[in-house]
């Protein structure tokens, strides 16, 4: 049985939809230990706030998983 970090760190530079993202778009960048780094990117759908593709943010790794993997 894999962990949610362990499962995360296969998945890196990978994009997801990602409901804190400005975007609704996100690229995994780093795996942390209770959190994970993402970068906001362009939607296929053109939706939201693009002017902010590029910022990252942080997520907690739950979160985060949940993203790919649920």
């Amino acid at each position: 049985m894999t962990t949610l970090r362990e499962d995360l760190l296969k998945v890196i530079g990978q994009e997801t939809s990602e409901n804190r993202s400005p975007t609704l778009r996100a690229k995994l960048i780093r795996v942390n230990n209770t959190t994970c780094t993402f970068e906001v990117v362009q939607s296929p759908y053109r939706s939201g706030d693009e002017n902010r593709i590029g910022e990252r943010y942080k997520v907690p790794i739950s979160y985060s998983w949940n993203a790919f993997f649920f």
